[in-house]
């Protein structure tokens, strides 16, 4: 089965809206890259929620309007900026005025003007490094699903590929919206991806299964590297050794991009991970040009504005991840601009007022962190007992956070010793401190939510990832790649420095040093840390006749239930047993949607008895109630066994032996029956 087509649509829907849009911007070519990831998701998530008010149905149309607007908007932004840029005394105007730090997004030794030749080719570069990426981490990702059509057979994917189906079914990519799936009416849940896979298998004419694993290798092999290169060059500047170093970092940690396919899997947190570097490069800009003095401050912050609600709906763990990396930035900024203000006070007796405004400015700031850290997190702190629990000891914790592990897996040391490497030599630079104290504070979240014993204190600070140590594992993965790369840049230096010692062609040097510890850097991360990974999430996907919640058996049953249960008719079954995904394969409503599925009276009932519906007449008034008409019987393996949970269901057992169920079709031992004790 060829992918080409799904690959190739997931791919314009994550970046070429966003690229063009920034690209109205007439910002810098890197920033229009960077960005263009961050941006598309936003366009994607506004435009699915504001469609059905419009009376729009979710397609490429409905996409391709969004962008326009948004692209308009952005347009008439930068025109009128430009304008004022003109009226404004002192300044050639917005396009004139700006200097190459303003025009490149670069500062100090990197913002030297370059000929239009020595752009693209620096581009070029940095295309170059993503594209290496793109092959380390797209090869790694096919060996995880292994088949376009194979499915993570966990319980989160339950929801997921069933939400996805929800949208093709009503029309609507809303996040407003998307949690009807589980039958209790119109809810919120994250959800881009969803309507990102649901576009896909409609535009490409593939199965769900298949859109999926199309979209998260675009996301994981091209969104996710564009970020991280994006944002190294932000950092560090844009020699081809950085760009190429963040490349191949970003293929390195277990924890990110591959954990988020494997655990749960949590496929909307896979996503907006991807968007956090680049949102917090766009800040580290907005700031620069702020702090500088330049032109270009006012449309950075416009695209501030486009790049929020691509991260808040995707899914806000990026909101939470990227308040806290940048608290310690906005801090910085923030003294940079109270302390002058206070010294001259202290000096004149002026500047009350101004005092008093950067007092305003720091209490509202402070009061909004605040509101976001309470409103964003899924569970109040009341509730801390129902989150995840801590799996080891304080000083284990620390200990993986140092040797970049996690789970307690074993060390990564290639990563480990570049990331120390690394934040040593960022240490030594003022400007560049605040980004280790936003490493640490993620490190210190980790730590928490993996080795401190639960308490409402623990569920303050890591609630908001339902102090879950994976999420927030792979939060700290992406914080250290850009750690990693100064770490290579720092080894490649002092590996330089020997090779001239040793009278190596200076020509060579650089080249020869930088090969050489990316060269490390790939094979030991590779064969140490990343192969264990995939091998280990590999064995959530299958799609074979032993597989833990659906079998080929009961696909193919099924595939069949579109042609012999009518539209309006629901479908109960044990969702334990891969019943659940009758509603993605065939379209037709379900009871059990979900194992998690809220239990009402009448489904607690028809979960408990069905099999007596011959004979309690209050089966059959719960099953009227439902919508009931038709049942599946798997008779397979039950998803988790040992779990009590798959075992509240017995009513759904032994169809065929209770009187008042007609067997209708049969593939092995997946049986479905339709009710007609009640007719």
């Amino acid at each position: 089965m060829s992918v080409a087509p799904a690959v190739s649509v997931a791919f314009c829907l994550l970046i070429l809206p966003g690229f063009l849009v920034v690209l109205a911007a007439r910002v810098s070519l890197r920033t229009v890259i960077g960005l263009s990831g961050a941006v598309s998701a936003s366009i994607l998530a506004v435009s699915a929620v504001v469609a059905p008010y419009l009376g729009l149905e979710w397609n490429l149309g409905t996409v391709l309007v969004g962008t326009l607007v948004a692209a308009a908007l952005t347009f008439l932004v930068r025109l009128l900026l430009d304008r004022a840029g003109n009226r404004r005394p002192g300044t050639g105007g917005s396009g004139a005025g700006h200097s190459a730090a303003a025009q490149h997004g670069l500062s100090g030794a990197h913002a030297s003007g370059r000929s239009g030749g020595g752009i693209a080719a620096r581009e070029a570069a940095g295309l170059a490094a993503v594209a290496v990426a793109a092959c380390l981490i797209g090869y790694r990702l096919i060996q995880i699903f292994q088949r376009p059509e194979f499915i993570s057979q966990t319980a989160d994917n339950i929801f997921h590929l069933n939400v996805v189906r929800y949208m093709q079914e009503t029309g609507s990519g809303s996040a407003l919206t998307a949690g009807g799936v589980q039958g209790n009416g119109p809810e919120f849940y994250p959800a881009v991806w969803h309507s990102v896979a649901a576009l896909v298998a409609d535009a490409a004419q593939v199965g769900i299964p298949v859109a999926a694993n199309s979209v998260n290798i675009v996301i994981g092999a091209i969104l996710w590297p564009l970020g991280a290169v994006f944002a190294a060059r932000v950092l560090f500047g844009n020699r081809p050794l950085v760009m190429f170093a963040a490349a191949v970092a970003s293929s390195a940690f277990s924890a990110y991009p591959y954990l988020l396919v494997d655990w749960g899997v949590i496929y909307p947190n896979f996503f907006s991970m991807a968007l956090v570097l680049p949102a917090l490069s766009l800040a580290v800009l907005t700031l620069r040009t702020r702090k500088a003095g330049q032109a270009g401050t006012e449309i950075h912050l416009w695209l501030v504005l486009l790049a929020c609600p691509g991260l808040a709906l995707t899914h806000p763990n990026a909101l939470l991840v990227l308040l806290v990396a940048l608290l310690p930035l906005v801090l910085t900024a923030y003294a940079g601009w109270v302390v002058p203000l206070w010294k001259d006070r202290k000096a004149t007796g002026k500047g009350t007022g101004k005092v008093l405004l950067c007092a305003a400015v720091g209490l509202a700031g402070a009061a909004a962190v605040c509101v976001a850290w309470m409103a964003l997190r899924p569970l109040p702190v009341k509730d801390f007992a129902n989150t995840w629990q801590p799996y080891q000891t304080t000083a284990q914790a620390v200990g993986e956070v140092l040797l970049t592990t996690h789970a307690a897996r074993d060390a990564a040391y290639a990563t480990a010793i570049l990331v120390i490497v690394g934040a040593a030599a960022m240490l030594r630079e003022k400007t560049a401190r605040w980004y280790l104290v936003s490493y640490l504070l993620i490190a210190i979240l980790f730590v928490f939510a993996s080795g401190v014993e639960n308490s409402p204190l623990r569920t303050f600070l890591t609630g908001g990832w339902y102090d879950d140590q994976n999420r927030l594992a792979a939060a700290l993965a992406i914080l250290a790649v850009p750690l990693t790369v100064k770490g290579v840049l720092v080894l490649a230096g002092v590996l330089g420095f020997g090779l001239e010692r040793i009278r190596v062609p200076a020509r060579a040097v650089a080249a020869v040093s930088g090969v050489a510890v990316l060269a490390a850097l790939f094979v030991i991360s590779q064969d140490t840390t990343v192969r264990p990974a995939v091998k280990k999430a590999a064995l959530a996907y299958s799609l074979g006749p032993n597989s833990d919640i659906m079998s080929t058996n009961e696909l193919a049953l099924f595939e069949q239930i579109d042609e012999l249960v009518p539209e309006d008719a629901a479908v109960v079954g044990n969702p334990w047993d891969g019943s659940a995904w009758v509603y993605f394969v065939s379209g037709r409503s379900v009871v059990f949607p979900h194992i998690q599925a809220l239990m009402t009276p009448d489904r607690a009932l028809v979960a408990s008895s069905l099999n007596q519906a011959a004979e309690n007449p209050e089966v059959c008034e719960a099953l009227e109630d439902l919508g009931v008409e038709y049942a599946v019987n798997s008779g397979e393996l039950i998803y988790l066994p040992g779990n009590p949970a798959n075992t509240a269901y017995p009513g759904i057992e032994g169809l065929d032996e209770a009187p008042g169920f007609e067997k209708v079709a049969q593939v092995g031992t997946a049986e479905l029956f339709r009710i007609t004790a009640c007719d």
